[in-house]
């Protein structure tokens, strides 16, 4: 009975050690978005990560600084961006987009209240000559000339003086910024919903780290972990709140 024992514990610990040296640290950079977006974003990473019997190495950057890190191969994962749309634009990144899909993201037009602009407006190229900022690593998202900003709290400020015509950036961020600052010059229309994945480094769209992530996806949304994570977020950030300031 002793030897059995002894021979079940051994069994385990040999199991316990192979698992532990084939698991994986991913360096992940999270945006410094707002506080609440930043922490959801890290949340569904290390998630994501550990589902999949890895870990995560975590660090929360300024934007362009994270897709620097990617372009550089200095951070395996960044968590998470809107993807480009455009095919010949996305053959020139620096890095690559993984495969699943892990949300949906509601971008937003803020502009003054005394120069109305109207989205199909902007869509249809007949708005000329305006002065629109967006952030810095989305702007090669719109099919019209946009000005890179790594401020959202200092492009809204802009927007409600005048200084420039227009922002457009992701809701939960910027509803809160434009709520916290007191800010009641600044209107605001639905722009249009992206999707949101994780970024990975170039070449390994389809490799091992995205099927690591597109695997961990599926076991947390299976276990209600996703949910749990994403829920509260999502009504925020996925569906549009129409309101005024």
């Amino acid at each position: 009975m002793q030897n059995a024992k002894r021979t079940s514990f051994m069994f385990l610990f040999v199991i316990t050690i192979l698992c532990t040296s084939f698991a994986e640290t991913y360096k992940v950079v999270v945006p410094q978005l707002s506080p609440a977006t930043t922490q959801v974003y890290s949340d569904i990473a290390q998630a994501v990560i550990e589902a999949t019997g890895n870990s995560a190495a975590i660090e929360k950057l300024p934007f362009a600084r994270c897709i620097y890190m990617m372009e550089t191969n200095a951070a395996d994962i960044e968590s998470l961006i809107v993807p480009i749309v455009d095919k010949a634009k996305i053959s020139q990144l620096k890095y690559d987009y993984a495969s699943g899909e892990v949300g949906k993201i509601v971008f937003v037009l803020y502009y003054n209240k005394s120069k109305p602009i109207k989205v199909e407006d902007l869509k249809s190229g007949k708005a000329k000559g305006l002065k629109i900022e967006t952030d810095n690593s989305h702007v090669d998202h719109f099919p019209f000339a946009v000005i890179g900003s790594s401020s959202f709290e200092a492009s809204i400020k802009k927007v409600d003086s005048g200084a420039i015509d227009a922002y457009i950036f992701a809701q939960p961020s910027v509803d809160a910024a434009l709520k916290k600052l007191g800010l009641k010059n600044v209107a605001r229309s639905y722009y249009d919903t992206f999707q949101m994945k994780f970024l990975v480094r170039k070449g390994q769209a389809g490799g091992a780290v995205d099927k690591m992530l597109s695997d961990g996806l599926a076991k947390i949304r299976t276990n209600g972990t996703y949910d749990r994570i994403m829920a509260s977020y999502n009504e925020g950030a996925a569906t549009y709140i129409d309101w005024q300031p």
